[in-house]
């Protein structure tokens, strides 16, 4: 094999190996991760040695399982941020802040999550306060929900099939049909709202960013105690957040015709 083959394919198994962790957010043992990969151990532990030397895994002491460290968030942000979406949202998420009083966030798909890439603190005593690069399931939270409510059909229909519903509380949908029910009618209102479904007395609200394809790239949401974001006001704030989200979006490049 020549030199550049070489090349070439550890930066694949590499990628293979960055790709598997992300699937499992536990860890995986080298052995685990020679088995399913069905590499050499001696080249996947070249691999995992390396990526762990320059901060991109990290090994538990205990039981020697490799995970994906924060570093790897940095990279993700950045190539997000390469067309200053996030730079050109903060100015838009800081006047709905004004509005709503509450945190503003603004997050985008990766794998079957979303992602937490900005906030921006909200104004009140007390108000939510998040970590970038904490995620959020598609099915029992709003920016979740909105972001698999527009991807096309294909996509939405392969990921619900594949995905866990598991009961946070009793408000949580676990039933395929009934989450397919609530995305079509996201689809029709233009937002998405978390009634209690993650966490009792939180309420959530979340609407769409769009790119110049027409494409949902990202969402922008805020959240608050329920007293405060009460049922009968979640119209009139789903609306501030969608106006939001438009803004960003024709700020990106976003023309509705």
């Amino acid at each position: 094999m020549r030199e550049e083959e070489k090349q070439i394919s550890m930066i694949t198994k590499s990628f293979e190996v960055l790709e598997l962790l992300s699937k499992n957010p536990c860890g995986l043992t080298l052995q685990e991760v020679v088995t399913q990969l069905q590499y050499p151990k001696s080249s996947l532990y070249k691999i995992v040695s390396n990526l762990q030397e320059l901060g991109y895994l990290g090994r538990e002491m205990d039981s020697s399982r490799y995970f994906l460290s924060r570093k790897l968030l940095t990279l993700g942000v950045t190539a997000f941020n390469s067309s200053n979406i996030i730079e050109r949202s903060k100015e838009y998420m800081k006047l709905l802040r004004d509005e709503v009083g509450e945190s503003v966030m603004i997050g985008t798909l990766i794998d079957d999550e979303v992602v937490l890439l900005e906030q921006i603190t909200g104004s009140l005593d007390f108000v939510f306060t998040l970590k970038q690069g904490m995620k959020f399931n598609l099915y029992s939270t709003a920016p979740g929900k909105v972001i698999l409510a527009f991807l096309d059909k294909s996509k939405q229909n392969e990921i619900v099939d594949n995905l866990q519903l598991e009961a946070i509380n009793e408000y949580t949908i676990t039933d395929k049909e009934l989450l397919k029910q609530e995305l079509e009618i996201i689809r029709q209102q233009g937002y998405a709202a978390d009634i209690n479904e993650t966490v009792e007395g939180v309420h959530c609200i979340a609407a769409p960013i769009w790119d110049e394809t027409k494409k949902a790239i990202a969402c922008v949401w805020t959240s608050g105690p329920a007293g405060r974001l009460p049922k009968k006001n979640i119209e009139t704030i789903a609306q501030q957040i969608i106006e939001c989200g438009l803004s960003i979006s024709h700020n990106i490049g976003y023309r509705k015709v």
